[in-house]
């Protein structure tokens, strides 16, 4: 072809606009979504951790405070519904009381999992579900476990943090009856 030819330099440009364009799409696209499965996985089961070992292990109000949304529900099979004002009170209470009988929560190990949440092609959030146990920590005594349970949680992207927005707390087990 000739480069003089106007039909052939007009079909070059439409492919070379068309080409631009999709690349910055999905330049967009990836800005908008930089985690992979596994790389939100990591994030989240990162943030589970710091989570429950801050705010429920170590009964850091402050960071509970600033990690779960105003909007909380909180769904528990013994304890009923509680929104972020009674499950800030129950912390309080029922967790972080009583130091010389601490509640600990361990994650199972490999029971998290995690699964992304889009709209708009645009990540927004996630659930992630698993099992943990608890333990009664005393001073000079081993950790006694007391039970185990399942979770499921949705955690929502805030800018570049999460914030813990729905949890459902179920099937609660006594030591005796995990075993």
């Amino acid at each position: 072809y000739s480069t003089g030819d106007p039909k052939m330099l007009k079909l070059t440009l439409s492919l070379l606009t068309a080409a631009v364009f999709s690349l910055c799409c999905k330049t967009a696209e990836a800005a908008q979504t930089p985690y992979t499965a596994e790389t939100l996985h990591q994030t989240l089961s990162a943030k589970d951790a710091e989570f429950f070992q801050r705010g429920f292990n170590q009964c850091d109000l402050a960071y509970l405070e600033t990690n779960v949304s105003a909007k909380l529900k909180f769904y528990h099979d013994r304890g009923g519904f509680q929104d972020k004002q009674l499950f800030m009170q129950s912390v309080r209470q029922n967790l972080c009381s009583d130091p010389a009988h601490k509640p600990i929560r361990k994650l199972i190990a490999c029971s998290l999992k995690t699964f992304p949440l889009y709209k708009d092609q645009a990540l927004y959030g996630a659930i992630q579900h698993g099992e943990h146990e608890f333990y009664l920590r005393e001073p000079g005594k081993p950790d006694r476990l007391t039970g185990t349970a399942r979770f499921t949680s949705v955690w929502l992207k805030q800018g570049d943090d999460w914030q813990l927005s729905d949890v459902l707390s179920y099937d609660h087990q006594t030591a005796t009856q995990a075993l």
